[in-house]
């Protein structure tokens, strides 16, 4: 009678399974429309060897110790006790191009990208996690002499995070796991602010001053999931990740050109005044403040294994991108005096007020919609073969696009070979110690050509990129 309960509870469950996909198709083929409005170059980066190999499709494989991230209900199934590292490298390689004298400028900073987890399963049904990995992460670096400083010489942003995790199996199958997250975010922006004199000449690389913004953060964040063995066939998976606000502090430093050092001017109580000192006294360093939201978060996913040996994912996941915030930064000091140094008697000579309490550029992004499938082979029985297709596209529309954040969209491959495998002790060759994991890919990115007009100018950007990555694991 036990043994006809539980059979009938199984095929409840399957039954359900099977509904629940007829239902969500019509949602699963929406989104796999191409969508306008994906602000996801923040997170072009993949968690995790394996899954960067499979698209970041691995809401519903979650079968390795990067489930902590992908899917923490994941740990509720994971035997033992794992270890997992995994390094990317990369550069993120775009150009633009002026209209007006046809010169193409590059940005390619190059990126080293960690990631580490821990998993045990101190009981039957529970699994619990450790993690420190970077979700969100974005780089540029133009050349000083491009023509749009102003805009831009360089900007960061990287969001690390540190991530505990529970998950438990209350059914055979079926299983949810929470994590708690404390997210460290550092940001900066070097860029020229342009010092005038109303009754002066002065040459223009005297004029350029480099403002550079750093600030860092912390917020905490959680996140829910589930994960469910629908069938020896079927696995699906979906998570939330809530928004995380972060309130940014730091400094904003000056850098003098050197071009200011050779400037001469007549002073209000001297015959001579060199420019040097008084953007000296203009600019002064400021403690600066400013906010930013990252995003709440929604992935489903399924894993279909339709034969022995090959296995299918596909994922969609939205991101809550509008509720970024704006690139905008102020000084504490904001509405009173911000450059003491400067006195009465040369603001009045000179004509100047010091004006540079807040600085930033708009930076309106919109919620995303993403879809990402991978397959992996397995040709023998310790090796696979693993591919992936991501599509990422631009946030940003044609009319607002700046230097700042150009997002043109990617279309993104992965490739990946992975070994797992007994290693055995030095005592006995025949006794197992712990199973090894090594993981290898390689990701190709272009962006399709974009054209934008920003402050006088016509710009087209285009962007390739080629990330590779390894991962090694132990299972005890």
């Amino acid at each position: 009678m036990e043994r006809d309960g539980q059979r009938g509870l199984s095929m409840s469950l399957r039954s359900l399974g099977r509904t629940i996909g007829i239902l969500t198709l019509p949602l699963v083929l929406g989104l796999a429309r191409p969508q306008a409005g994906q602000a996801q170059d923040f997170s072009f980066y993949e968690i995790g060897a394996r899954a960067a190999s499979l698209g970041g499709s691995f809401t519903a494989r979650a079968d390795d110790a990067s489930a902590i991230y992908y899917n923490p209900a994941g740990l509720a199934f994971l035997d033992g006790l794992r270890l997992k590292t995994s390094i990317a490298f990369g550069s993120r390689a775009m150009n633009v191009t002026r209209s007006d004298n046809g010169l193409t400028f590059p940005s390619h900073p190059s990126e080293l990208r960690g990631d580490l987890y821990m998993a045990w399963k101190p009981a039957r049904s529970v699994g619990v996690g450790l993690a420190a990995y970077s979700p969100y992460n974005f780089a540029s670096l133009w050349p000083f002499n491009w023509g749009l400083g102003s805009t831009s010489i360089s900007s960061r942003l990287n969001a690390q995070t540190l991530r505990s995790a529970v998950a438990v199996e209350p059914l055979r199958g079926l299983a949810v796991g929470a994590s708690l997250d404390l997210v460290f975010l550092s940001v900066g922006w070097d860029h020229y602010l342009y010092f005038d004199l109303p009754d002066y000449a002065l040459p223009e690389t005297a004029k350029q001053v480099t403002s550079i913004q750093s600030l860092k953060g912390h917020g905490l964040g959680y996140s829910v999931a589930a994960l469910w063995d629908v069938s020896r066939r079927l696995r699906i998976g979906a998570r939330y990740q809530a928004a995380v606000p972060i309130a940014l502090r730091g400094y904003n430093n000056f850098l003098l050109s050197y071009a200011s050092n050779s400037v001469i001017l007549p002073g209000p109580d001297t015959d001579f005044q060199l420019l040097s000192e008084i953007q000296g006294w203009f600019y002064t360093d400021q403690i600066v403040t400013g906010r930013l939201n990252l995003p709440r978060e929604i992935a489903c996913g399924a894993a279909v294994t339709p034969f022995k040996n090959l296995t299918l994912s596909f994922d969609l996941r939205w991101d809550e991108w509008s509720k970024f915030g704006q690139w905008e930064f102020r000084s504490v000091k904001e509405g009173s005096d911000l450059s003491p140094r400067l006195g009465v008697i040369y603001r009045q000579f000179y004509g100047i007020e010091p004006d540079y309490a807040v600085q930033g550029l708009a930076l309106t992004l919109e919620d995303s919609k993403s879809i990402m499938a991978g397959l992996e082979y397995k040709a023998w029985k310790w090796f696979s073969f693993r591919a992936g297709f991501t599509r990422l596209d631009s946030a940003v529309a044609d009319a607002g696009r700046t230097p700042l954040y150009p997002d043109p969209g990617f279309t993104i491959y992965s490739f990946g070979v992975g070994y797992e495998g007994p290693t055995f002790t030095i005592w006995d060759p025949d006794e197992v110690g712990s199973y090894l994991t090594i993981d290898f890919f390689a990701r190709y990115a272009a962006s399709r050509t974009v054209s934008a007009s920003y402050d006088g100018f016509d710009l087209t950007y285009g962007a390739r990129r080629f990330v590779v990555g390894a991962a090694v694991g132990f299972c005890f």
